[in-house]
């Protein structure tokens, strides 16, 4: 309270209570600095002079009352009606201490101010589902109804709990690190340290260096003594992404660190010994890079006791809608843009095109239509012409009646997709859409591996 009575207040008539004065009155009745005199607009019914009433303030339908009233001292006036008679009215009729704000100086006030205050509420809703992934750290992938999703999903929470070495297997894009990630949240280290390392980023020799540390004068430019990455994850987890790609001799030394925990900086004859969870990751095929005498037989069996062998996303396309729609959220907040939905028919070609990127492209793929979209509805023009060409692929070498069976059963997934997002999960709306009784509509939701629960959130697309 005394704060505000210290505090020098400047005193404002605001004319006008549109849209502008509006926005301008609920900006200064939170700041104690100002002081609102009172609100002049015509019309009664204007939505600031209804806020004012309910604020208690002074209202009028002119400003003459209160510009010709000596006892009131103004400091500024600001006429958001873009009326110049009004204007010139007031410029007459206020002392020379008074300024004035008017015109399209008014509006770009009212304006920024908005625009900040939106900002600030972005801002909010922003940090907020930060903090909203970083406590539930497997919404940030949606393991959709696939099952082989669903299964991974069940062996994260088992495995997490235990010390055990896991292998994460899977083309590149389809979200190794998050799983990881996933794998310390639910883990006793999640507070402890989590070093992620990506072993093509390093060439062999760096990459020992960086891993196990060197001694000064070890070679050249090693001024110093320098603590490894293994090292400085003791007693957390390390996570050593794209280990297919390491060099035989760097395997021979990560197999010594994975059997007894031991490391030997460059340079030094003393050995370390340090406790850590290993989390590895590849997109190669480990096997076939044994046969090749690429990779160590051994290094691969003391990896390969817990594997999570994640599917690419088109093999997992009865999730591609959930997961569009996952991304177009973040993407919202992140180009901060209020597109709200996907038309039927970019759905259907994000659908029917193949990911090479799994989701890591199709995350790229929504943020790109996101920036290009004007509206609040991505269309297929917003897509890249790579997906909006894609074209069904008749495979005749397998004779009509299965090439038609898969044709079919692509329709039908599409078709109850675009059913439930329209009903926004509700069975009964979605298979009176369809012409179709809801026993029918429920069978075939099996059939497909669809789940009406992951569509209950979904805004409902336009055509």
């Amino acid at each position: 309270m005394s704060t505000k009575k210290n505090t020098k207040q400047t005193k404002i008539l605001l004319v006008g209570a549109g849209k502008g004065g509006t926005a301008l009155l609920k900006i200064f009745s939170n700041d104690p600095s100002i002081h609102i005199i009172a609100v002049v607009d015509v019309n009664p019914d204007a939505p600031g002079i209804i806020l004012a009433k309910k604020m208690g303030l002074k209202i009028s339908k002119y400003p003459n009352i209160f510009l010709e009233d000596e006892t009131i001292s103004i400091d500024v006036v600001i006429d958001v009606t873009a009326n110049t008679k009004n204007q010139e009215i007031i410029r007459k009729l206020k002392s020379s201490e008074t300024r004035m704000i008017s015109g399209k100086a008014a509006k770009f006030l009212w304006t920024l101010i908005d625009v900040q205050r939106d900002k600030k509420i972005l801002q909010k809703k922003y940090n907020k589902l930060k903090a909203s992934l970083s406590e539930n750290p497997n919404e940030e992938i949606i393991f959709g109804a696939n099952p082989q999703m669903v299964q991974i999903k069940q062996m994260i929470y088992q495995v997490a709990a235990t010390p055990a070495t896991v292998l994460i297997v899977g083309e590149t894009g389809t979200g190794k690190e998050i799983i990881a990630s996933s794998i310390l949240q639910l883990s006793h280290l999640k507070n402890e340290p989590f070093i992620k390392i990506n072993c093509t980023a390093f060439t062999p020799t760096l990459l020992e260096s960086e891993l196990f540390g060197y001694k000064k004068g070890a070679f050249t430019g090693a001024l110093k003594d320098k603590i490894g990455l293994l090292e400085k994850g003791d007693g957390g987890t390390i996570f050593l992404d794209e280990i297919g790609d390491v060099s035989l001799d760097m395997q021979v030394k990560l197999l010594r660190f994975l059997q007894f925990g031991e490391i030997r900086p460059v340079g030094s004859t003393e050995t370390k010994i340090i406790n850590t969870r290993i989390i590895a990751a590849t997109n190669q095929n480990l096997e076939k890079l044994i046969k090749k005498k690429k990779f160590r037989k051994d290094l691969f069996y003391r990896l390969n006791s817990f594997v999570l062998e994640l599917p690419s996303l088109r093999k997992r396309k009865e999730d591609i809608p959930v997961l569009a729609y996952h991304f177009l959220k973040l993407a919202v907040l992140k180009m901060n843009k209020k597109v709200e939905t996907l038309s039927s028919k970019s759905l259907q070609f994000l659908n029917e095109y193949n990911y090479p990127g799994n989701l890591r492209e199709l995350q790229s793929i929504i943020e790109r239509a996101v920036i290009l979209c004007n509206g609040n509805t991505i269309k297929p023009s917003h897509l890249p012409l790579l997906v909006q060409s894609t074209k069904t692929n008749y495979d005749y070498k397998k004779g009509l009646i299965d090439s038609r069976k898969k044709i079919v059963n692509q329709f039908e997934r599409q078709a109850l997709q675009h059913y439930l997002i329209q009903a926004k999960g509700n069975i009964t709306e979605a298979a009176i859409s369809a012409r179709m009784p809801r026993r029918t509509f429920y069978r075939l939701l099996e059939k497909h591996n669809i789940s009406k629960t992951t569509y209950k959130t979904i805004k409902q697309t336009k055509k």
